[in-house]
């Protein structure tokens, strides 16, 4: 019988890649709300903070006291000095990508990385909470225009260096494709590893 796990998150894209991943290890169940953030440059604080509130607010709710896990990530681009960095989708939300876009017109130095934090809140039996990390990032750079249709955020102005001969954009790729290179990806296979090492 697979173990059971809540993701916690109101993006559907992420949902999509993490129940891709992790299908063969977990009975993974959704849990689609947001989850409370503080304002740090760290994305693992940003875990740390959130996941024990929000394991508390389920089991208020009736959840079962099962593990549960979050994603935060974000684009650290070069020659912004990180930016939009944690604040990556309140950016997306503000100034969209034609902002990212018109921020780097003119810009020759276009180098970039994702880079993800994956929290895993493992509740104690009478003892403490345990909260394990699982990270992944991929190196790339921004495009000069938004090319393909899947994916979401900055998946079309992303294009990763890694096995990626054609040159193409996070959303010009399938899911598993994206997976396969992606900083979500290499962060996912982590834990996965985690959870087949683990009873």
């Amino acid at each position: 019988m697979k173990r059971v796990l809540y993701f916690v998150s109101s993006n559907e894209g992420k949902w999509r890649e993490v129940s891709s991943e992790l299908k063969d290890v977990a009975e993974v169940k959704w849990i689609r709300r947001k989850y409370p953030e503080i304002q740090t440059t760290d994305l693992k604080e940003v875990l740390s903070f959130g996941l024990p509130l929000l394991f508390n607010e389920l089991l208020v709710e009736g959840y079962e006291p099962h593990p549960i896990f979050a994603d935060d990530s974000g684009l650290f681009i070069d020659s912004l000095h990180g930016f939009p960095g944690v604040y990556s989708s309140y950016v997306e939300r503000t100034i969209g990508l034609k902002g990212i876009l018109k921020l780097m017109e003119g810009e020759e130095r276009r180098g970039a990385e994702f880079r993800c934090s994956i929290g895993l809140l493992i509740p104690g039996n009478g003892g403490g909470d345990k909260m394990l990390f699982f990270e992944g990032v991929v190196r790339g750079r921004i495009g000069f225009e938004e090319r393909g249709y899947d994916g979401f955020g900055y998946d079309p102005i992303f294009i990763p260096e890694e096995d990626n001969p054609q040159g193409l954009t996070f959303a010009e790729m399938t899911t598993e494709e994206k997976n396969r290179r992606s900083h979500r990806g290499k962060a996912l296979r982590k834990l996965k590893e985690y959870l087949l090492k683990t009873p």
